[in-house]
């Protein structure tokens, strides 16, 4: 199962796609407004990943100064080893390229169409994954692990199939938004036990690394299960699970840095017992939560509340602009 840690990442895009296209476009707040959409996105997103990368260039990974600027600008670096596309100074980095993107589709869409706004997205991601694709060579790659020969380092990631597990995501909240209504407890039950079952055998099962269809499609099952049960009243979140939950984007920038850097002072000691390998193992466990607590509480929330500051200040600026008194009349 560790060393299958890799399908968290379809977890976490069907997550984005199913989270953001509710909480900004289809929920009951309304449509988002794209500046506040890309600003609070921008805020939350950045800061942490922007000191982790450069903490973890200066202390384990050095690379070159256009490398780090095009992973603090979220670019994919070149049109090779797919899905990475180029490594990031901090190497997890890669897929919260993928994760711009789409905050980047999603805010374009907002401006254009508003609540419709996921129709713009659908019609984008058809558009890179399949028509440019086509259009180029005429044959589009299923497996995220391919390579398009044509393709620059941004339009291979905007062609990837990975790209389409955000919409996986986006089509769970919109089922949700129309049909929640005849969700009931029986129903949920029932979506969790086949949602958790594709899950699990995705995992352990003889798949792909990386599939839109073995793996990401059983993430968006177990995802549909999960929210049918928090929808019914039926799912009962111990409150360390809340706790690491809003951990889980701290936790994601910092574990490398931690792991690297216990392997590289444990190479020097070369442990090689079991027991050794355990003991260092809890170490790894105890130094990442204690520095994704840190993280998320003096580099992470601060950041989003400066994010929301900044909102604030930008809608109060405009009304200030709408209501200024006009040229008095001599």
């Amino acid at each position: 199962m560790i060393k299958r840690g890799h399908v968290g990442v379809d977890v976490f895009f069907v997550i984005s796609g199913l989270i953001f296209s509710w909480v900004a476009i289809l929920g009951p707040k309304g449509p988002e407004q794209p500046g506040a959409f890309l600003v609070k996105r921008a805020f939350r997103l950045g800061p942490p990943y922007w000191l982790m990368s450069v903490l973890h260039s200066a202390w384990l990974n050095p690379v070159p100064a256009g490398v780090l600027l095009a992973s603090l600008a979220f670019l994919p670096q070149a049109n090779a080893d797919a899905p990475y596309f180029g490594y990031p100074a901090l190497y997890v980095g890669w897929s919260l390229n993928y994760e711009a993107f789409f905050y980047l589709l999603c805010a374009l869409g907002l401006a254009l169409f508003g609540r419709r706004a996921l129709w713009l997205v659908a019609l984008a991601l058809f558009t890179t994954t399949v028509i440019v694709p086509f259009w180029h060579s005429g044959v589009v790659l299923g497996d995220p692990e391919a390579l398009y020969a044509w393709a620059t380092p941004l339009q291979a990631m905007a062609a990837n199939p990975l790209v389409l597990e955000f919409l996986l995501g986006a089509v769970l909240a919109w089922l949700y938004a129309e049909h929640r209504h005849r969700l009931t407890p029986a129903r949920a039950r029932l979506l969790l036990i086949v949602g958790a079952t594709a899950f699990v055998a995705s995992v352990i099962g003889p798949v792909p690394k990386f599939d839109l269809v073995l793996r990401g499609l059983p993430a968006g099952a177990l995802l549909a299960g999960l929210v049918a049960m928090e929808h019914c009243g039926a799912l009962r979140v111990p409150r360390v699970a809340v706790w690491l939950g809003e951990l889980s984007y701290a936790l994601y920038l910092v574990h490398p840095s931690v792991i690297e850097g216990t392997h590289r002072l444990a190479g020097v000691l070369a442990p090689e017992s079991i027991g050794a390998q355990l003991a260092l193992f809890s170490v790894n466990l105890a130094l990442t939560l204690l520095a994704a607590a840190l993280l998320h509480r003096c580099v992470e929330q601060p950041s989003i509340a400066l994010g929301h500051r900044s909102i604030a200040w930008l809608r109060g600026l405009g009304h200030a602009w709408r209501t200024r008194p006009g040229p008095q009349k001599p």
